[in-house]
């Protein structure tokens, strides 16, 4: 068809489409348009005359393509859009600086996000997205909702019936979906009329009918009217099987030259440089003008392709099977030895790949292992079909098998690593080979929370006396690794010390790391953070990986929160990019946003949590996401919600029954509190603290559980309780000097168990310098009750207004109520108690200062990364209070926000930290 031809049949499609586009220049919105059909149908059709449409409207255009072939190559759809169309939204020189970050996809968000949110409107498009890579994919699910407010409008195509929106739910993107269905004969025959220059006659509109409306069908139905009519003849053949075979007779009907390349490129998924295309054909003279005269292959700037998708598909259709495999295995062996692309030439070995096929195995390891730093979940994906093509018969079976099994515990696939490991336990009797493969798989065991398994499993292969001294040494830090979580405090200690011992006497340096782990882990256990810290980091130093997540564990109990937080950026950046999305650096993450009272994101981030924990069968981090839900649950009062997960961890069969109780006997302890069953919650916490030096984990020496244990004792007038509490609080303090949260809730412990105020006006000052802040208001509220029961009313009533205004914030409903309950027995009432005991959730007033903060500056037209440097925050909690300020609000674009507060007479609040 001409170009100037109209695009026939989609009349209202386009119409309807454009309404986001006029939308995005005229108002500032933003859009997601979803545009599905099966292959053929005119997605991309569609997508050109919008793209031609918004060049008219002076919207910027962005268009890339995704594809089957390539997809294994991370971003490459979103990258590609940063130097699409005629005015691309970044220049060459900022195109190469930001491909220097390729490998960090957070990194490249934030590079997109500058680029499109100060580019005016503009449309971008992405083609079969239904063909993207994760890291595309995350990258939309990132950059959709961080745009929300800008003049975006984002144009996605897919086969798939149901195409993920990417908008997360965001109230600001409005989402449009269209199901492209197949086109009228009417639409079809107007086609035929603007090509032939004619009406087609009825038997022509035989034809037409028969391609069931499929554009792509029906063009190649038209096309060869058109060639039968200038040579006099009749219709060529429809519908989709005779498409196939037409294209198959077409190839059939090529020289052997011409054939090769056309299914070299088929098989290639993908444009080929010339160059490539020479080296592993040998196409005789005028092969290539036979190809293309063909209509099968066209020349593109990136070199030789398939006209269309579904042209290569009917030509791999058409090749044997085996054919099919061997041109793979060609591309894929081309990739990794002339190209130097193992990760271009893992896709070809994954098509190509049969059991046994040794040399298939070896470009996907290759792959997997250059990937390993990079995009761990495609690393694991590749290194695990690597070990299942291998066979125990090859002689170099045993070395892949462990370089497999490397990998996949390196990407936290705990479920698939220990399968592996069984698989080459069962095919090896070398006594050092077991060991060294115990030795390998003990962090995924560890992570699978089956710690009796580990001990047991290492247990039985130190008993041999013929093992090596590195050998031995490795298994007995994975015997003390064990040990931190099946032995008492202590002992614990006692096993990691002597385990580091042999370890530096073997010089083996894997073994010394898993022993500083192990060491690291009892310290933790004991309550000796600073200890931990110290062990946690000379593993790092000691072998240079990426053990960030305990050092982040260990300043969060230090009161490092601003260092933590370096480490969690650093964390994203150290890997590869891709280990945020991992549970070891997410799981802290949930923590530390815990921890410091940002509930919203410790939801958040727990759901992420326990999504890939499940995923890969690290059950100790879906443990950990089930504790941090069932506390935000019951910060909000949600008893309901905290059963509902409690009885979820209860399920969690696949970790060690002691495992999982050491989790969750202190959340039962806090649920049983709150559902006011006191004789239970006594009994339960009890238990805990009585058995806290054997309970083998750190959880009961946590201050907010201490905080959570006293409040108890307190509403049960169990002195006993809270002298054993008071005295747990103050002997963790003494080992952590000079650590606020530690310090402070010893002293209110000590000050609740004498009624001694000095204590707790102590304790009140002293953690004001910690940054939790539910301890902050827990100390207030002991300190305002025992005020007010000496008679000291004023001052009683101000320690609870600040308690009040600090739960407030947080969204702690039930310790709010607390406070609040307490000044109304004291005669007190306070004008922001209006209204139901409730977080009113919408208008101004529903605002945090942060998000009062934040709405003003985005008002003002500053970015959200602006914000975030003036703010000191980072630039995901920008957007996520953004999210927030727009539901509140009831807006959906930063336009709006501006009217809505425009003539409001509110004014910047002031920045400094919040309390």
């Amino acid at each position: 068809m001409r170009s100037s031809a109209p695009l026939r049949g989609r009349g209202e499609v386009i119409a309807r489409l454009l309404s986001a586009l006029r939308a995005a220049k005229q108002h500032g919105t933003s859009s997601v348009l979803l545009i599905s059909g099966v292959a053929g149908v005119g997605k991309t059709s569609v997508v050109t005359e919008l793209c031609r449409q918004a060049a008219v409207m002076s919207l910027q255009v962005a268009r890339s393509k995704c594809d089957e072939i390539d997809r294994i190559r991370p971003g490459t759809a979103v990258l590609a859009l940063l130097r699409s169309g005629s005015a691309p939204l970044v220049s060459a020189g900022e195109l190469a600086r930001i491909l220097q970050d390729a490998d960090e996809p957070l990194l490249i968000a934030d590079h997109f996000e500058a680029a499109a949110a100060s580019s005016g409107p503009v449309l971008i498009a992405i083609d079969d997205v239904h063909w993207a890579d994760p890291v595309s994919l995350f990258l939309l699910r990132t950059l959709v909702p961080r745009l929300a407010g800008f003049p975006v409008v984002w144009v996605l195509t897919s086969r798939e019936e149901t195409l993920d929106d990417f908008s997360g739910g965001h109230q600001a993107v409005r989402v449009l979906s269209q199901r492209l269905e197949p086109l009228s004969l009417e639409a079809v025959a107007a086609i035929a009329h603007d090509r032939l220059g004619y009406e087609p006659d009825e038997d022509s509109r035989r034809y037409l009918a028969a391609t069931g409306g499929n554009a792509l069908l029906a063009t190649g139905v038209i096309d060869g009217m058109a060639r039968a009519a200038s040579a006099g003849g009749g219709a060529g053949a429809t519908m989709a099987m005779e498409f196939d075979a037409a294209v198959a007779e077409r190839l059939a009907g090529l020289d052997s030259g011409a054939r090769d390349l056309v299914e070299l490129l088929a098989t290639a998924g993908r444009p080929m440089a010339l160059r490539d295309v020479l080296a592993l054909v040998q196409p005789v003279d005028g092969a290539v003008q036979a190809a293309m005269a063909s209509q099968l292959v066209i020349s593109t700037e990136d070199g030789l392709a398939m006209r269309h998708d579904l042209f290569g598909s009917a030509v791999r259709a058409a090749m044997p099977r085996k054919l099919l495999r061997d041109v793979h295995s060609r591309l894929a062996i081309h990739y990794l030895d002339e190209v130097g692309d193992p990760v271009m030439a893992a896709s070809h070995a994954r098509a190509a790949v049969q059991p046994g096929d040794l040399a298939g195995a070896r470009i996907l390891l290759c792959a997997a292992e250059q990937l390993s730093g990079l995009s761990k979940g495609d690393a694991a994906d590749l290194a695990m079909l690597a070990f299942q093509t291998l066979s125990p018969q090859h002689p170099e079976w045993l070395e892949l098998s462990r370089r497999c099994l490397s990998v996949l515990v390196r990407a936290e696939r705990a479920r698939e690593a220990i399968a592996a490991a069984d698989v080459i336990l069962a095919f090896s009797d070398d006594i050092t080979v077991v060991g060294r493969v115990y030795a390998e798989a003990a962090y995924a065991l560890w992570l699978s929370g089956r710690d009796t398994d580990l001990s047991r499993r290492v247990e039985r292969i130190l008993a041999s006396s013929s093992l090596d001294r590195a050998t031995a040494s490795r298994l007995s830090a994975a015997r003390a690794l064990a040990r931190a979580r099946t032995s008492a405090g202590e002992p614990a200690s006692t096993h990691a010390t002597s385990a580091v011992e042999q370890a530096r006497a073997s010089g083996d340096t894997a073994a010394l790391a898993l022993a500083m782990q192990a060491a690291g882990e009892a310290a933790r256990i004991e309550g000796r953070h600073i200890d931990a810290l110290e062990y946690f980091r000379k593993r790092r130093m000691l072998t240079g990986a990426v053990c960030l997540p305990d050092e982040i564990t260990a300043l969060q109990f230090l009161d490092r929160y601003d260092d933590a937080q370096t480490l969690l950026n650093l964390a994203r950046r150290v890997d590869g990019g891709r280990l945020e999305l991992l549970p070891a650096v997410q799981n802290a993450q949930m923590w530390h946003d815990f921890l410091a009272g940002s509930v919203e994101d410790a939801e958040t981030s727990a759901a992420a949590v326990l999504e890939l924990g499940q995923q890969l069968g690290t059950n100790v981090h879906v443990l950990d996401a089930r504790i941090v839900r069932t506390g935000v649950a019951l910060l909000r009062d949600d008893i309901e919600g905290a059963a509902a997960q409690l009885s979820a961890a209860d399920e969690l069969v696949d970790a060690d029954r002691a495992v999982r109780n050491q989790w969750l006997v202190v959340m039962r302890g806090w649920f049983t509190t709150r559902r006011g069953d006191l004789d239970a919650s006594m009994k339960t916490l009890r238990s805990v603290m009585r058995g806290a030096d054997a309970a083998c984990h750190y959880w009961p020496l946590w201050p907010c559980w201490l905080g959570q244990f006293a409040a108890a004792s307190a509403q049960a007038a169990d002195r006993e309780f809270a002298a054993e509490i008071a005295e747990a609080a103050q002997h963790l303090a003494r080992k952590n000097p000079g650590v606020a949260s530690l310090e402070g809730i010893s002293l209110q412990l000590r000050g609740m168990r004498d009624n001694d105020l000095d204590l707790l006006a102590q304790a009140v000052t002293v953690l004001q310098a910690s940054p939790r802040p539910f301890l902050r208001g827990d100390g207030a509220i002991a300190y305002g009750r025992a005020l007010l029961e000496t008679g000291h009313k004023a001052d009683g009533l101000a320690q609870l207004d600040r308690a009040w205004d600090v739960f407030d914030r947080m969204g702690a409903l039930a310790s709010r109520a607390q406070a609040q309950q307490l000044m109304r027995d004291a005669g007190a009432h306070r004008t922001k108690w209006a209204g139901p005991l409730v977080k009113q959730n919408l208008g101004w007033e529903a605002l945090t200062s942060a998000e009062q903060r934040v709405a003003l500056l985005i008002s003002a037209g500053l970015t959200n990364r602006s914000v975030a440097t003036q703010l000191g925050v980072s630039v995901n909690t920008v957007g996520t209070q953004t999210r927030a300020i727009f539901s509140k609000l009831g807006v959906h674009s930063r336009v709006q926000l501006a009217n809505a507060l425009n003539g409001t007479g509110v004014s910047v609040a002031p920045s400094g930290p919040e309390e």
